[in-house]
C-alpha cells in the first residue's frame, strides 16, 4: 500500500496526479446534472433520483447510470460500448467519457436525433456561446454551464437540462457549479457524496488518499497544517480564519466554508448540510481552470452566510494562502474595502504567504486591479513573517 495520505495515485485507470483535471471534470459530470436540475426547478424527487443510478429506472436514475458507466473506466470506451445498448445513449455516454478525459465536448454523431431531450441538450451545449472573461464585471467562461442548462430547459424541459448539466459539467468541472446552488441542492441531495462517488468511480478506489481517506493532510506537511490555528477576520470578527486542523476541533461556528479537500471524517456534520460548503480550489498556480469564478463564489458565499446572521469558519489546509485570498475579496465585497489594502492586512494576520501568486492576482482582478508582481507590489519592504511554529513546551 502507498504511504498514508499519498496524493499521486496509480490504479487500473492509470496515474492520477494531485491536481489532475480529470478529478474536477468527473465530479462536474455528476454534480452538474444534479445542480442544473435544481437550478431549473425540477421537482425534488427528480433531483434526488440522480443520486441512485438505475439502468431500469426513471429518466434521472437512468441518466445517473449513464454517468456512472461513463466514469467507470475512463481509460477506454469499452465499458460504454458493452453496457449501453441504445445507440443514442451509447453515443452520448461515450461523448461524456471523452469530455472527462480530454476537456472538450465531441460533436454529435449521426445517430443523434433532433427533438428528444438528450439530443437537444447535446446540441445546446455546443451551440451556447462561451462568455469572454471579464472578472471585474463577474463575467466568467464557465458560466457557460448555467447558460447551457437554461437553454436546454427552454428547448426541451427538465430532462434536457439534466443532460446538459452533465455534459457541460464534465467540460467545466465541479468547480464551475455556483456555490449558492450547492447550498440549495444540499436540502435534497448532499453534493459531497456525489463528488466523492464520481472521483472514485473515474480514478478507482484508493482508500489511503482523498476522497476516501478519513482525514486529509493528517500527520503531513508543515506545522502550519498540523497545529490548530484560528484568528478573527480583521474586518469582521464573526468570520474566523483557520486551518483544517482547527476545523476538526469543537468550533462553535454556524457555517463552515472549506477551501481545501477534506477527509470523510473531517466533514463538520455538527453544521447543517446547506451551511457547510466545500469549495474546489487548489493551492497551486495553473491548477484552477475557473480560478476567478471560484474565488468570487467563495467570498460571496461567506457574505451570504453572514447576511443570514451566521458565524462563519473559513479555512484551507494551513490557513495561509487560499484563506487570506478569499478573506480579502470578502472585505472588498461586503465592507467596501480596498482589495490591495485588504491583502496587505489579512496576509500578516494569518501569518500567510504569496507562494501561489495566482490567488492574489485573481482576487485583485475581480476588483479591477492589476497585480503583476504580488509580493513586490503588496510588500515592497519585504514579506511579513510566516506563522511561527507552535511551541512544544
Amino acid at each position: 500500500m502507498p504511504p498514508r495520505n499519498s496524493h499521486t495515485v496509480t490504479t487500473p485507470n492509470g496515474k492520477w496526479t494531485p491536481e489532475d483535471p480529470r478529478y474536477d471534470r468527473a465530479a462536474g459530470a455528476w454534480l452538474g446534472a444534479a445542480a442544473m436540475a435544481h437550478l431549473v426547478n425540477a421537482p425534488p424527487s427528480m433531483v434526488a433520483e440522480l443520486a441512485h443510478p438505475d439502468s431500469h429506472g426513471a429518466a434521472p436514475a437512468r441518466l445517473a447510470w449513464l454517468i456512472d458507466t461513463a466514469l467507470r473506466e475512463v481509460r477506454t470506451p469499452a465499458t460504454v460500448t458493452r453496457d449501453v445498448t441504445r445507440p443514442l445513449e451509447r453515443a452520448w455516454t461515450r461523448a461524456l467519457r471523452a469530455t472527462v478525459v480530454e476537456g472538450r465536448i465531441p460533436a454529435p454523431a449521426s445517430e443523434v436525433g433532433q427533438d428528444d431531450p438528450l439530443s437537444t441538450a447535446w446540441r445546446a451545449v455546443l451551440a451556447t456561446p462561451v462568455p469572454s472573461p471579464d472578472p471585474a464585471h463577474r463575467v466568467f467562461p464557465c458560466s457557460h454551464l448555467v447558460d447551457t442548462a437554461r437553454a436546454a430547459h427552454t428547448a426541451a424541459g427538465e430532462e434536457a437540462a439534466m443532460y446538459a448539466g452533465a455534459l457541460a459539467g464534465a467540460r467545466w468541472g465541479a468547480s464551475a457549479v455556483p456555490l449558492r446552488t450547492h447550498r440549495q441542492l444540499a436540502d435534497i441531495v448532499d453534493p459531497g457524496p456525489l463528488v466523492r462517488r464520481a472521483v472514485v468511480r473515474a480514478r478507482g478506489s484508493a482508500p489511503w488518499t482523498w476522497p476516501e481517506q478519513h482525514h486529509h493532510y493528517e500527520g503531513e506537511g508543515e506545522d502550519s497544517v498540523r497545529s490548530p490555528f484560528s484568528v478573527a477576520h480583521p474586518h469582521d470578527p464573526k468570520v474566523v480564519l483557520a486551518n483544517l486542523s482547527h476545523m476538526r476541533g469543537q468550533d462553535h461556528a454556524d457555517a463552515v466554508v472549506s477551501l481545501c479537500r477534506i477527509g470523510t471524517a473531517d466533514i463538520p456534520t455538527r453544521v447543517p448540510a446547506r451551511d457547510r460548503v466545500e469549495v474546489w480550489l487548489a493551492d497551486t498556480d495553473g491548477a484552477n481552470p475557473n480560478l476567478h469564478f471560484v474565488l468570487d463564489e467563495a467570498a460571496r458565499t461567506v457574505a451570504a452566510l453572514r447576511r443570514e446572521g451566521k458565524r462563519v469558519l473559513l479555512h484551507c489546509a494551513a490557513g495561509q494562502s487560499r484563506t487570506p485570498a478569499v478573506a480579502a475579496h470578502y472585505t472588498a465585497l461586503a465592507h467596501g474595502g480596498d482589495v490591495v489594502e485588504a491583502l496587505r492586512t489579512v496576509i500578516p494576520v494569518v501569518g500567510g504567504h504569496l507562494d501561489t501568486p495566482d490567488l492574489s492576482r485573481a482576487v485583485a482582478a475581480l476588483n479591477g486591479v492589476r497585480l503583476a508582481a504580488p509580493e513586490r507590489e503588496l510588500f515592497p519592504a519585504g514579506m511579513p513573517p510566516r506563522r511561527a511554529p507552535a511551541s512544544s513546551g
